[in-house]
């Protein structure tokens, strides 16, 4: 163990000798089929060091190739009622670093192999949504939200979030950070210091246009022309927002005092003047309502482009992306954030909040900085495209748009069909939520059509195997509601009922089986030598037949013969059917199956409700011709 593990075990083993009052916690975080009630929180503390440091004689570590990526908010993914008492005691039932250290066996069990965390930083608190406000509101970008550290254990936010980065290490998984580089809090902390890295409103001009804040609308033929210049990437006179909303910015004020709203800007004349929320920046008729926390970040100072709309802050206008207008300060700061992270808290790589909506130089300047502070790191972008623009920036990875298609049969095979054209340059998150979507478990079929989709997707070549923190459990209750919700889901889940906003705990007491089934999965696949063998590189073939319910592909490795064939019945209904195999492809299983049968060409296939099966398999040489 390092010294800081050692110190941390130390801090435990004398909060032990303390009388405290009992700690629950759920069976599923200490290997046991139901809840497990410790005599104090040191104690379970103790217990889990226990199974990690048991865990690290093992030698571990980390390929891409076993890479399983688990996405989780710190202070959401542990949320517990540790019991009225423990809570008195002042044990946090919100989640900590350290509580999520306690998890990493469960995590190594799954086949997890890589954390990634949603934004850590000090959260802003003027507009906040909810009861603690939006983690991408940042107060501070280089500070860490105190709230993520057990105030009784004597150390540091930083250290105990340097010791959970030293366990991972340990096991051999790596831990990921998604930073927030383009927006800020509207009380961020630097505004003081540098307000002309922010946008400033007229206080007076806003109360005389109706006293709120929102989006600049479009006549209906601007939207047309936006749309087809943005598409065409021509960014030459892009057309402006009215000449009454441009009014209501103003140059940055010579004073700034705070007060109970954050920020008051003193311009010269006397007005006063306030950092305004954000909104939705594409498409430009999102009706999404303007967000009360957060703000964008001014990353150009231009005496005519003062004003935040599409054209300033993501579809940068010609005019305005120029050298001379860089604010070069700001854009340090920036590209100084990530490298500083990996500095003191050792992170393997990150997740870039938007980073596809920077300007192209600053964009290649962020990954620089990482790829010059450590050359291994992991760089991935919040960009819902998959594109060669992606490679070309240096990056390893981008979330895409599966998490948002893959629940529909006729688009997910329509991603295979790009898979098996060569069509996908760059990884994937090979997943059907995130935090920004409905939950897989939500969606008809409800958990079983979680199970079934998850080897569909594990199994794609390109893709970062990827597990929403709750998916594995069940869960229904979406994080955010930022895309794909309708108007009623939004009102059915307000920032109060929102885990990004507020405390709410995931079904950590389910009998829900799925996590078990992934870790079985998992260990099964892991010893197949085509999963030994398997590449990037590897050819997919889509079958045709089985109904408008089936999803089936062969995935074969490029280099010799072994492969796989994949099934999923994505329906409620049983399934008996046939799949087509081209050319007859040779093929023999290798493993006893009962639910795929081959006869010459044809694959009979028999498939219960949400069910889906993969089976290793040789092929002949000829099948080559295949994938030609």
């Amino acid at each position: 163990m390092t010294p800081l593990l050692r110190r941390l075990r130390a801090i435990i083993e004398q909060l032990d000798r303390s009388a405290w009052h009992p700690y629950s916690v759920p069976g599923k975080w200490v290997g046991s089929d139901r809840r497990v009630v410790f005599p104090s929180a040191p104690s379970y503390l103790r217990h889990q060091l226990d199974r990690v440091e048991s865990l690290m004689r093992t030698r571990h570590t980390w390929n891409a190739r076993e890479a399983v990526l688990y996405n989780a908010s710190v202070r959401h993914v542990t949320s517990y009622d540790h019991g009225d008492r423990a809570k008195l005691d002042g044990w946090r039932t919100t989640g900590t670093f350290l509580k999520l250290l306690t998890i990493l066996p469960y995590l190594r069990q799954m086949g997890v192999t890589t954390i990634l965390l949603l934004p850590i930083t000090e959260i802003g608190r003027v507009g906040k949504k909810g009861e603690y406000g939006s983690p991408y509101a940042a107060r501070h970008p280089y500070r860490i939200d105190e709230m993520l550290a057990e105030p009784l254990v004597d150390m540091s936010v930083d250290d105990q979030a340097r010791a959970f980065v030293e366990a991972c290490h340990f096991l051999g998984m790596k831990v990921v950070l998604e930073v927030v580089l383009r927006t800020a809090s509207v009380d961020s902390e630097l505004a003081r210091m540098r307000p002309e890295w922010f946008y400033w409103i007229d206080e007076a001009e806003l109360e005389r246009q109706g006293g709120v804040f929102t989006a600049p609308t479009f006549a209906d033929d601007d939207i047309s022309i936006i749309r087809h210049q943005v598409e065409e990437r021509n960014f030459i006179s892009l057309p402006e927002p009215s000449e009454e909303y441009r009014n209501l910015f103003t140059s940055p004020p010579s004073t700034v005092i705070v007060d109970d709203k954050g920020p008051k800007g003193l311009l010269p004349d006397g007005r006063v003047v306030r950092i305004p929320g954000a909104f939705a920046d594409w498409p430009v008729d999102d009706p999404q309502p303007a967000w009360s926390d957060v703000t964008y970040v001014k990353l150009h100072d231009h005496p005519h482009f003062r004003y935040m709309a599409y054209n300033t802050i993501r579809m940068f206008d010609k005019a305005l992306d120029a050298p001379a207008y860089r604010q070069q300060s700001l854009w340090n700061t920036i590209t100084g954030l990530v490298p500083h992270f990996m500095r003191t808290l050792n992170i393997d790589g990150v997740m870039i909040d938007m980073g596809h909506a920077f300007p192209a130089d600053l964009r290649r300047r962020i990954v620089s900085e990482i790829r010059a502070t450590k050359p291994d790191a992991l760089v991935f972008e919040e960009n819902f495209t998959i594109d060669r623009r992606s490679v070309s920036d240096g990056y390893d990875g981008v979330i895409g748009y599966l998490p948002f298609d893959a629940w529909d049969v006729s688009r997910l095979r329509d991603f295979i069909e790009r898979l098996s054209n060569k069509d996908v340059a760059v990884r994937y998150f090979a997943t059907a939520e995130s935090h920004n979507t409905p939950r897989i478990a939500a969606r008809i079929g409800g958990k079983e059509h979680a199970a079934c989709l998850w080897p569909i997707l594990r199994c794609l070549p390109m893709g970062w195997p990827y597990i929403h923190a709750g998916m594995e459990l069940g869960e229904t209750i979406p994080v955010n509601t930022g895309l794909g919700f309708t108007d009623d889901e939004r009102l059915a889940f307000p920032p109060e009922r929102l885990p990004l906003f507020s405390d709410v705990t995931l079904p950590w007491d389910s009998t829900s089986t799925l996590d078990r089934r992934i870790a079985d999965f998992e260990r099964r696949l892991r010893a197949t030598d085509w999963f030994k063998r398997s590449s990037d590189d590897d050819d997919v073939i889509q079958l045709s037949g089985g109904g408008q319910s089936i999803v089936s592909y062969i995935r074969r490795c490029r280099s010799d013969r072994y492969g796989i064939i994949v099934v999923g019945n994505l329906g409620a209904e049983s399934v008996l059917t046939t799949i087509a195999v081209p050319h007859d492809a040779g093929l023999r299983f290798i493993e006893p199956n009962d639910v795929i049968v081959k006869r010459s060409d044809l694959l009979s296939v028999t498939l219960g409700p949400w069910e889906s099966v993969v089976v290793h398999a040789l092929f002949d040489e000829s099948t080559q011709r295949l994938t030609s």
